[in-house]
């Protein structure tokens, strides 16, 4: 099905009255109205109108990319309400909740609380956190906030996100587009797509390379210290062995590395762009994704879609351990991890009845070693590996039992099996304090939903829903730790939805009011030593709404707004005899807006804009010697104009970009009153791209 864009126009040609004569016919002048394209989102697996979800989902297609000048997640994630970001794509969360959870169970976790999806293949924690993910020649985004525990499974508590790149279809394409920037920015991308097989077999290959040397720069190195270089190549294959069968076969590799994002700072004041370290901080990370899709639809109502994915990832890291210019400890780590998954469902679509049932079976394997060299030399080294199967039966129904009112129910039988063994090879200094584990687990829940929706008018619709979400538990994989085990968590969301549509389709309005209750909440605390331990110590609550609305105001204007409210709170939580009661989530913003407009004058030129604005967050408490809270640390409350522009001539689309256009500065983690995490200054670029 073609996915349409959101600001793209729908040109309708009126067709001439029954019975009019055929001479008047010809006389009549067609009336062109303007409105807002449908979207359809897939990501709940089942295909069907934005206007007609009433999970909160932000959709963004390629045109909207093109129209907003986005060039990578990180820029989509930051006009998204309800969804924080922080510099250099380190942590971003939705709905207060971090992107890896709040168990900071360290850098080789497999488990976290957002699922990011790429054409059905699951990214790894370490890709979602260390590249931005660049959108070349990707179709649509759709970003789910809220738990997607029954349809998504594992890792989704705080919610999902779905892309999906263009696929291969038969008629030829061809582009490339070169790019530069400030702060050292250069970039190349190319793609190819045509036929392979006349109406049988179809190709797409797509590259992307891009690089910049970052704006922080190492003084006592002399040299950059969050340089970026990104590799990105995607190859797809489409079979079609006869009219009732689609195979979509994908393969992708990532490589990238980048440096440091935090800078250094005097009295809590940061020194802006510097940093002081004696070792190079880098991440370098290298992912392969395979999967295979297969449609066979059986007949008209009824499809069989069988789903298989393997992701491989290798990920070291190098850290300033000390983060000083006059010791040398440095933390190594060196980690692989296997994803890998089978999903068999049969999807139905009756003239009332619509949903799926199916199967899932998913295995992930992480292999670790973690080291801390002081001089250069060793003197301690973790080890480990960690095994989670993963079985799964669920379903969903979407029944219209009456006219305009449908009933939603869906369920979800999700067992999983973790078997985890750690040792420490080397601790010459008595490091760790918890020096192996051989731990088996596993869960057994059932994770319902329930919905309501009624169709007030043709375009309107409100609806409640309620769904379980669920994070399987897990042992603590950070070096250093006591390596214990800690308990699943869960939320139950209750969620009300409203989609309006106005003036004849051309202003589209969305709103949900949500409240979730959390209970068993994985959460980290530093125990006498220092060091990070986890346990299910807290219940929580959150509460806010999301809303956005779209206008198409001529055939040339659009504009769109959109804000987000979050109210975080822990209802109890003591944690090494600080009671953390009655306060916010850290990272978790209460208040977020975002304005944009774009204008497409008469010769095809392209101006675009919009205002972001993210209030300031809790970065970190602050406690006397009685161990009470005294004070709290906050990132920095912020506005950011961005502009772009485009202009064709012929097959050639220049463009360019201004991101932060006052050059603000702010803080987006107020770590402590020595280092920091500040946002981008001012950045700009052109690209210029040719097609046919």
């Amino acid at each position: 099905m073609r996915v349409l864009s959101k600001n793209s126009l729908a040109i309708a040609v009126a067709s001439s009255a029954l019975g009019m004569t055929p001479a008047l016919a010809d006389e009549e002048v067609p009336q062109k109205t303007i409105q807002l394209e449908e979207v359809i989102v897939t990501g709940e697996k089942i295909s069907r109108s934005e206007d007609s979800t009433l999970s909160s989902v932000a959709v963004t297609t390629s045109e909207d990319i093109r129209k907003e000048g986005a060039r990578n997640l990180q820029d989509v994630l930051g006009t998204t309400p309800g969804v924080y970001t922080q510099s250099g794509n380190e942590n971003w969360g939705i709905r207060g909740i971090p992107v890896q959870g709040f168990d900071e169970q360290g850098p080789a976790a497999l488990n976290g609380a957002i699922s990011v999806y790429v054409d059905d293949a699951v990214q790894s924690n370490s890709l979602l956190t260390a590249n931005p993910l660049s959108l070349w020649d990707v179709e649509q985004i759709e970003v789910y906030r809220g738990a997607q525990s029954t349809t998504q499974g594992r890792n989704s508590l705080a919610g999902a996100v779905v892309m999906k790149t263009k696929d291969p279809t038969f008629t030829p394409e061809f582009a490339v587009q070169g790019n530069v920037g400030r702060f050292g920015e250069r970039g190349s991308s190319a793609l190819a797509n045509g036929t392979l097989v006349d109406n049988r077999l179809a190709g797409r290959l797509a590259v992307d390379y891009q690089a910049e040397d970052g704006y922080i720069t190492n003084q006592t190195l002399g040299e950059d210290a969050n340089p970026l270089r990104s590799a990105n190549l995607r190859g797809k294959l489409l079979f079609l062995p006869s009219d009732d069968v689609d195979l979509l076969l994908t393969f992708s590799h990532n490589s990238q590395r980048a440096g440091l994002n935090a800078v250094s700072a005097t009295g809590g004041v940061p020194d802006y762009f510097n940093v002081y370290e004696n070792t190079e901080t880098y991440h370098k990370l290298d992912q392969n994704a395979a999967s295979a899709k297969l449609d066979w639809y059986l007949d008209d109502e009824w499809t069989l879609t069988s789903i298989s994915s393997a992701t491989f990832v290798e990920n070291h890291t190098v850290l300033d351990f000390d983060r000083l210019a006059t010791s040398t400890q440095a933390a190594l780590r060196h980690h692989e991890q296997t994803i890998a998954s089978q999903e068999v469902r049969l999807g139905y679509d009756y003239d009332q009845l619509t949903g799926f049932f199916g199967a899932y079976l998913g295995r992930t394997t992480g292999d670790i070693d973690d080291q801390l060299a002081v001089s250069g030399t060793p003197v301690m080294d973790e080890q480990g590996r960690v095994q989670i199967n993963n079985y799964a039966l669920f379903g969903e129904a979407n029944w219209e039992f009456v006219e305009d009112w449908t009933l939603i129910s869906g369920l979800r039988w999700d067992y999983e099996e973790n078997h985890t063994r750690i040792n420490y090879t080397l601790d010459t200094l008595g490091l760790a304090t918890d020096p192996s584990a051989d731990e088996n687990i596993s869960s057994n829940v059932l994770l319902p939903k329930v919905g309501l929706s009624y169709n007030l008018t043709e375009d309107q619709l409100v609806g409640v829903t309620w769904q379980r979400g669920y994070r399987s538990g897990g042992v603590n994989l950070r070096a250093l730790a006591q390596h214990t085990t800690y308990d699943p968590e869960f939320t139950d969301t209750y969620e009300l939805a409203w989609r309006g549509n106005w003036l004849n389709r051309r202003l589209r309005t969305n709103a949900n009011l949500y409240y979730t209750d959390w209970t068993d909440q994985q959460v980290t605390f530093r125990d006498g030593s220092g060091n990070r331990q986890i346990a299910n110590a807290a219940s929580s609550r959150m509460a806010g709404i999301e809303m956005s609305a779209e206008y198409l105001v001529t055939s040339q204007l659009a504009v769109n707004a959109d804000a987000s409210y979050s109210d975080t709170k822990y209802d109890s939580f003591v944690s090494d005899g600080i009671d953390y009661s009655g306060h916010d989530f850290l990272y978790a913003p209460k208040y977020q807006a975002s304005v944009g407009a774009n204008y497409t004058f008469e010769n095809g030129f392209l101006i675009g804009g919009n205002v972001v604005y993210q209030g300031d967050s809790v970065s970190n408490f602050i406690t006397n010697g009685s161990n009470q809270i005294v004070g709290e640390r906050h990132s920095d409350p912020v506005a950011l104009v961005n502009l772009n522009a485009e202009y064709a001539i012929g097959n050639a689309t220049f463009s360019g970009y201004v991101k932060n256009l006052f050059n603000e500065r702010y803080i987006t983690n107020n770590q402590s009153d020595t280092v920091m995490d500040v946002g981008a200054p001012l950045t700009f670029g052109v690209a210029a791209r040719y097609a046919f």
